[in-house]
């Protein structure tokens, strides 16, 4: 389940939110079955992809009074995971720290069933996913604090076990980038020598992103790239 940035509303997506509560209300009548439950799941990404992420984590949380921990791990994980994005993007649009707070809970407990092992696209994403939240917390928090900025580094690091530079180039190097973004924004809040490591360490990856990017064949989006980091690669340069 790969969510973007931005979602346009379009009667297709009411259409099917619509639809899906129907028939989820319809099942609801008689049993909250596993049935049940994944018309709940299917609702809420109908109504995520309609951007009411409310109501999508709703539905989510509430597929989850059936897809327990216990007896059924993957759909818990997933439902969970759903729910997480759900506020995620909520707030993200609204700059809530309450809402990333409870998104980046939720990709935790997910990351508790999904592994790098068993289930590695998943758990990729929902990395990713965790990533994400972090950096958006930091920067709606605004304060000096490098904690979830340096948790997101990590993070953003384990997906690359998963989507290597050999494997797929061109979206290592985006997740190369944001890497990059991350360390730079650490040294932003750090001073001295401490400072200039971190800033080194961000050039250092910029770099990687850079011939990543290129060697996948993401010419243009590299041209973004590099119009964005050279002044400041060149600036960490003159530090030596």
């Amino acid at each position: 389940m790969k969510r973007g940035w931005h979602h346009r509303i379009t009667r297709g997506a009411v259409v099917a939110a619509l639809l899906t509560s129907m028939a989820s209300n319809a099942i609801a009548n008689d049993l909250q079955t596993p049935e049940w439950a994944i018309q709940e799941q299917a609702r809420g990404e109908a109504l995520f992809q309609a951007n009411d992420f409310v109501g999508a984590e709703a539905a989510h949380r509430a597929a989850l009074s059936v897809r327990t921990r216990e007896a059924d791990p993957q759909g818990w994980a997933e439902s969970i995971a759903s729910a997480g994005a759900a506020q995620s993007f909520r707030g993200i649009r609204t700059r809530d720290v309450g809402a990333l707070s409870g998104a980046i809970r939720d990709y935790r407990s997910a990351l508790e069933v999904y592994s790098r092992e068993a289930t590695p696209e998943h758990w990729a994403r929902t990395q990713n996913n965790l990533a994400t939240a972090l950096v958006w917390l930091a920067q709606v928090r605004g304060d000096t604090s490098i904690d979830e900025l340096a948790a997101a580094e990590i993070a953003f690091a384990n997906v690359l076990h998963v989507t290597s530079v050999e494997a797929a180039p061109g979206d290592a190097g985006m997740v190369l980038y944001n890497i990059g973004t991350v360390q730079e924004r650490i040294g932003d809040r750090l001073t001295g020598v401490e400072q200039r490591a971190r800033y080194q360490d961000a050039s250092s990856t910029y770099a990687l992103a850079l011939d990543a990017l290129r060697r996948g064949g993401r010419f243009d989006y590299a041209s973004n790239v590099e119009r964005r980091v050279s002044p400041f690669m060149n600036r960490v340069a003159a530090m030596d």
